[in-house]
């Protein structure tokens, strides 16, 4: 998600923001010392400000649309130890001018809030990694830094099969930590939430410019523009209501290798992290980074599906049939398509829009309904929860 310095176009990075792509030695020290009250609960080892002796800074990379970089800050102690951190530092414009960078500026206010408001340390304690949270300073839509603990690969790069199913797993236990009316709470105003009110970047309501143009396309991508606002609804009211990580590509993965010899998935980036059907995060990761064929796919839904209801088993909670979830991923990859084709180019694997074509053909009999409204009606009809 992070887009590297030399590649972000000089007309974004306006005269305002130059400061925060920059970071000197002094304010680094100075974030490093505010981070060493949590260093113990994130199992670093204890130390007083007065026992390091240098701090170095590293950029990273920069993100969208020039609103920040991040950093790394290597310590080192006067015993000659030495141990890193990760500095997020955002800097929020104060007025918006497209519905892009607010969606933007929202994501960061979320991100702040995942580890502000406990969302990291509940993760952790169910056995998803995730950086843990050093020190936050956030102003809700203005700045935003976030410090937190450098997570590394370890041990040889598992098979694609492998790594597949730790991610599953991960999945899982996010969406069963979550899972129901849990999620409500965690996506309100509410103390301990402040996630998205919707999970994932491309869901409907942020994505108007996008909708309209599948809208005034032809061909199956007309019908998937009419169909998309029924496909949201019936999303919305899926029995499978969680949180979703929102953006759960290869690039905010990377795995390491327990003393175990276990796959052990870590995870980055919740800027989008919020509510939504767990078939959501499902179809984009498969589509997106695993892209299996047919018998693989349902294999990979099937494991994750055993792993879900364990962990929903476990503390009473009811399982929504395996028939239900492959309802529902059919419609979430098609809700995903509906974004990829437009937005970013036919992103994935595009073979999945036969399936998409096929949902389609199940709404309107392979001619186009009249209006959004006929869509809905027949989503209803083919659909129902």
């Amino acid at each position: 998600f992070y887009q590297p310095l030399h590649d972000i176009p000089s007309c974004l990075v306006c005269q305002a923001l130059l400061h925060i792509l920059h970071m000197d030695s002094a304010e680094a020290r100075s974030l490093v010392e505010r981070c060493l009250p949590s260093f113990p609960a994130a199992g670093l080892p204890p130390l007083e400000a007065s026992q390091i002796s240098d701090v170095a800074c590293r950029k990273v990379a920069g993100l969208w649309a020039g609103f920040g970089a991040i950093y790394e800050l290597r310590l080192k102690t006067k015993q000659g130890d030495a141990l890193a951190v990760v500095a997020k530092r955002v800097q929020l414009p104060h007025r918006c001018k497209s519905i892009g960078d607010q969606r933007k500026k929202d994501s960061y206010d979320v991100e702040a809030a995942f580890y502000l408001e406990g969302h990291a340390a509940r993760l952790l304690a169910a056995g998803c990694i995730v950086p843990f949270p050093l020190h936050v300073e956030a102003s809700r839509g203005e700045n935003v830094t976030i410090c937190m603990t450098r997570l590394e690969p370890k041990g040889p790069r598992p098979s694609d099969s492998a790594s597949a199913e730790a991610f599953l797993c991960w999945l899982a236990r996010l969406h069963a930590t979550y899972w129901g009316h849990r999620s409500v709470k965690a996506c309100s105003d509410e103390d301990g939430g402040r996630l998205q009110r919707q999970g994932c970047y491309w869901h409907l309501d942020t994505r108007p410019e996008e909708h309209r143009e599948l809208r005034g396309s032809s061909g199956w991508l007309r019908r998937l523009g009419l169909a998309a606002r029924a496909i949201d609804i019936r999303l919305k009211k899926d029995p499978f209501q969680t949180v979703c990580h929102g953006d759960a590509k290869g690039a905010n993965i990377m795995y390491a290798m327990s003393d175990a010899g276990e796959i052990v998935p870590q995870v980055y980036d919740f800027q989008y992290c919020g509510r939504g059907a767990a078939t959501k995060d499902l179809a984009y990761f498969l589509n997106v980074e695993v892209l299996p064929g047919a018998t693989e796919e349902l294999r990979l839904l099937k494991f994750y599906y055993a792993e879900l209801s364990r962990l929903l088993e476990a503390v009473d909670e009811p399982v929504p049939s395996f028939e239900s979830l492959l309802i529902s991923f059919e419609l979430a990859l098609c809700d995903w398509r509906r974004f990829s084709e437009v937005g970013l180019g036919g992103w994935g694997d595009s073979g999945a829009n036969r399936r998409v074509e096929k949902v389609l053909d199940e709404l309107d009999g392979g001619r186009v309904l009249a209006t959004e409204a006929a869509y809905e009606e027949a989503m209803e009809a083919s659909y129902p929860c």
